[in-house]
């Protein structure tokens, strides 16, 4: 027994290697899955960057070279000069701040009445706004293109920014109920106690506290407004009002592209906005998808 007692002690330090040598190579294993899911999704985008600075001939090349031979702007001063990139940029922003903004306000004010106030059939209507978001575009875009062209609003960006903001709008609302169900009602008796409206309270305290849900709503519809095709492709037809995807889709010919180069470097140019949009966000992006994972309904 006392040589039982005395071998335990000497025994610790060797289990508490195993442990560290476990923990080392868990830690390893992960940062290598990390690093394969980073390097698969990532190099596509990679790719993209390196060919759009590559001459047209070098694009073509086989075997294709990985960096290039010589390193050429033309393609983007191609794309500024024989493309209305800038119109299509600018409509394309247009739009996706627009929807964007509207999906805030609208679903943030919805999503407040359904989490403060109770009236019959709130729990149906709930859930019939996720069930609405689950609809494809192609089944509401022919019954929204009658409604733009009865009102007069066809070939306008005006129809492209009602259009996200139906298409979206119901998830803002699921999303934001479930931040606002969060935030306990006594916080907002208190400030109306203090002398704020029901609306003071609510810009005050709890938008605030719902800030990092709110925000990632605002990603996903500035995300999917920005990205939007088929909505622009039936409700506009002129050159001016052309959003970004939809501009890019009208250099693909039905046999061929006639400028790998332009298309490169008009998609890197799309891309990098949403990027930079993510990275200034993403903290709180990441806060929000979490609280909103905890507390959702």
């Amino acid at each position: 027994m006392t040589a039982i007692a005395n071998s335990a002690p000497a025994s610790l330090p060797r289990n508490r290697e195993i442990a560290d040598v476990h923990f080392l190579a868990s830690r390893i294993m992960l940062y290598l899955l990390a690093f394969t899911a980073v390097s698969v999704i990532g190099f596509p985008l990679f790719w993209m960057l390196i060919c759009s600075f590559k001459p047209g001939g070098e694009l073509y090349a086989t075997p294709p070279t990985f960096l290039p031979n010589e390193w050429t702007l033309q393609n983007y001063r191609d794309l500024f000069v024989q493309t209305n990139f800038l119109t299509y940029f600018a409509n394309s922003l247009i739009v996706a701040c627009g929807a964007t903004f509207l999906s805030l306000v609208i679903g943030g004010l919805g999503a407040y009445s359904l989490s403060r106030f109770r009236f019959f059939g709130i729990a149906a209507f709930s859930n019939a706004t996720l069930v609405c978001y689950m609809l494809p575009e192609v089944l509401i875009v022919l019954p929204l293109y009658i409604y733009v062209v009865k009102l007069g609003m066809a070939d306008t960006l005006i129809s492209l920014i009602i259009a996200n903001t139906a298409f979206t709008l119901p998830l803002a609302l699921w999303f934001m109920r479930s931040y606002f169900n969060a935030i306990p009602v006594s916080l907002e008796e208190s400030a109306m106690i203090d002398g704020c409206t029901r609306l003071g309270a609510m810009m005050r305290v709890t938008v605030p506290l719902a800030l990092p849900g709110i925000i990632s709503v605002g990603v996903f519809s500035f995300n999917h407004a920005w990205n939007e095709f088929l909505f622009a492709l039936v409700f506009v037809s002129s050159e001016t009002n052309k959003t970004l995807p939809l501009g890019l889709a009208t250099w693909i010919g039905q046999d061929n592209i006639y400028s790998w180069g332009m298309l490169l470097a008009g998609a890197v140019l799309v891309t990098v906005p949403v990027i930079l949009f993510y990275l200034l966000v993403q903290r709180k992006l990441v806060v929000g998808l979490a609280d909103g994972g905890a507390k959702g309904e």
